[in-house]
């Protein structure tokens, strides 16, 4: 065999050695991004919003009703319930024993602190979890305002008591998955808005009108959360009326 043909056969024989590396070697995923730009891209977002509304002069438009909460209220709900307590999945344990609230820069942030720990570990890691409220919706018959908040992170002191492979990521998934709904659930503030609307009867010499108890529509528009408050922008409407029987004939 010539020396050409030779030194063909070994530049192909490493280049398929180098594809196969290649191929075997697994793919990089793309870096998670820390709590505090987690947060910060979320209040930017926000935060733009906000300022369109007001250059827009829609900053405070609404039709309807506006109800609007105090971070203090929603604050002093919370540790009406903690410590809270649950296995929040993928093998994690979590332990929540204070909570801070800040509506402010677009976002309603809540921070819950507490501890973690996996499989049982009698030794875990103190971690604070970054949520933020996302949906809100009002059950004007209970006269509760639900807020259900969402994962924005998780910061954790010492993650090696987690685990190994990123824990902090696994632990921030499960959360994400259903497990911040088993340890808060939802919060529940109360207020008082009436779903009906009653127009009393009047009866005098030039006007009669009859007693009338009209059922209302009512429904959570948007929220915004700015000045250390939630503001809820509320439809309200008529009910439509139900649709009469059809007479037979």
């Amino acid at each position: 065999m010539s020396n050409r043909r030779i030194v063909a056969v070994v530049f192909v024989g490493l280049a398929i050695l180098v594809l196969v590396v290649v191929q075997l070697r697994p793919m990089r995923r793309a870096p998670r991004m820390s709590v505090r730009e987690s947060v910060l891209s979320r209040q930017n977002q926000e935060l733009a919003k906000l300022a369109t509304a007001a250059e827009n002069g829609t900053l405070l438009d609404f039709k309807g009703v506006m109800i609007v909460v105090d971070q203090v209220l929603v604050q002093d709900q919370i540790p009406a319930v903690v410590p809270l307590e649950a296995d929040v999945g993928s093998g994690f344990h979590v332990k929540i024993d204070s909570a801070d609230t800040a509506f402010g820069d677009g976002v309603a942030l809540v921070r819950l602190t507490g501890t973690a720990s996996v499989g049982g570990a009698s030794v875990g890691s103190r971690v604070t979890v970054h949520a933020a409220i996302d949906v809100v919706e009002l059950h004007p018959i209970s006269g509760v305002l639900e807020c259900r908040v969402s994962i924005l992170g998780v910061e954790a002191q010492d993650a090696r008591a987690l685990g190994r492979n990123d824990p902090v990521g696994r632990l921030t998934e499960a959360l994400t998955r259903g497990g911040l709904a088993l340890l808060l659930g939802s919060l529940e503030i109360p207020v008082s808005v009436e779903d009906r609307l009653s127009i009393p009867a009047v009866d005098s010499k030039r006007l009669h009108i009859a007693a009338e108890d009209l059922p209302l529509t009512i429904a959570v528009n948007q929220v915004k959360a700015f000045g250390g408050r939630l503001w809820v922008f509320v439809d309200a409407s008529l009910a439509p009326s139900p649709a009469k029987p059809e007479a037979r004939s």
